[in-house]
């Protein structure tokens, strides 16, 4: 296809059937700016194009193809098809063949990437140094079985230990404007096997208008939950009518020094919870201390050793 002979063919019918440039572009669902290039030899139509548009302009696709009215098709008419339809389908063939690639690629990363995640978390085929919690939810179920059991509140968290952890130990820690108050060891549970995924589960429940704050924590063994797990009793001076509960709410690594935090309870025995008082713990750590003299932090830490 001579892109000039073809411009100036689709120029002049154009204008022998009094179109405007506009009409042209809007029957063919294209540009008035392609149509000008078209006419002005600067590209050609694309091939899927050629029979509306002769349609359009009352000519065959031969005739468009030659440039010139009253060419009869011939086997270089079929021959200039064939050209422009490589030349024109070439580079979207590439590109698309590019993306498909380039998917394929990402597909495959992706694959790989969950591949790596399942074999380092369900197999010991990759060393894993470091030990993440994050949070489970708690079913209706689960929940009214724990009041049936006497707690209050029910928590549950699943630990991926590292490779050299041997147990797991568990601290109360509790927390007024002026700092670390007092803290009561809860215990610790040894890693009965070599699995790594662990379930971590918190009671905890207090007597109205008491001081005393009962918990239990477990952690699971090779056959299930501790049938005799942590449990304990704590006499702390800030519990009143209720507290406020942030449990852990994403998945949070357990530093070697400092732990991590499940639990963070914010205490006021006048039941009066101010919301800049309240400890926040999405993260398994609660970075500010209550302002209110009155207010305290009671928090379960959680240690990987």
């Amino acid at each position: 296809m001579d892109a000039m002979k073809t411009g100036g063919l689709i120029a002049r019918r154009r204008k022998e059937k009094e179109l405007t440039q506009r009409d042209l572009a809007e029957r063919l669902h294209v540009s008035v700016q392609a149509v000008s290039k078209w006419e002005r030899g600067l590209s050609c139509p694309d091939i899927g194009l050629l029979e509306p548009l002769a349609e359009a302009l009352d000519l065959t696709v031969t005739e468009l193809l030659a440039g010139q009215r009253g060419e009869e098709p011939g086997e270089e008419a079929v021959r200039d098809s064939l050209r422009l339809g490589l030349a024109q389908l070439g580079p979207k063939v590439r590109r698309w063949r590019w993306l498909f690639l380039l998917a394929a690629v990402l597909l495959l990363a992706v694959l790989a990437g969950f591949g790596y995640v399942w074999v380092r978390d369900n197999t010991r085929l990759i060393p894993r140094r470091e030990t993440v919690v994050r949070p489970v939810d708690v079913t209706n179920r689960e929940t009214t079985l724990v009041h049936a059991a006497g707690k209050g509140m029910a928590c549950l968290f699943q630990a991926e230990l590292a490779d050299d952890v041997e147990q797991c130990s568990f601290r109360w820690e509790l927390w007024t404007r002026q700092g670390l108050e007092n803290s009561w060891d809860a215990g610790e549970q040894l890693r009965q096997d070599r699995e790594r995924r662990k379930l971590v589960g918190v009671t905890f429940s207090s007597a109205w208008r008491s001081a005393e704050f009962q918990y239990g924590i477990s952690l699971e063994s090779p056959r299930g939950t501790y049938v005799h797990g942590l449990e304990g009793t704590l006499e702390v001076p800030y519990m009143g009518d209720g507290y406020g509960i942030s449990s852990l709410e994403e998945k949070a690594a357990v530093d070697r020094e400092e732990g991590v935090v499940l639990l963070a309870l914010t205490l006021n025995k006048d039941g009066e919870l101010r919301t800049r008082d309240i400890a926040r713990n999405e993260s398994g750590r609660v970075d500010h201390l209550p302002e209110d003299e009155r207010t305290a932090h009671l928090l379960l830490r959680m240690y990987c050793e």
